[in-house]
């Protein structure tokens, strides 16, 4: 397998393992007790962490796979 294919899959899968425990975490947190308040940076992070993975790795596919044509 290529090294940016590489690359890219395991941004990708990171991003998405990040994203299922994110969502897996609150859903615990949140609970019978009701909700949970999060500082508004920690929430940010765990918002757009994993999407930003996820693009990072298309991003370095697509210019991998336009610099090997």
């Amino acid at each position: 397998m290529k090294p940016y294919v590489k690359l890219a899959s395991t941004l990708v899968t990171l991003g998405i393992g990040i994203f299922a425990l994110e969502r897996f975490g609150l859903a615990e947190l949140r609970g019978a007790a009701g909700a949970v308040h999060l500082d508004g940076t920690l929430l940010s992070i765990l918002v757009l962490a994993p999407f930003l993975l996820i693009i990072a790795g298309a991003a370095i596919f697509m210019v991998g796979r336009m610099r090997r044509l």
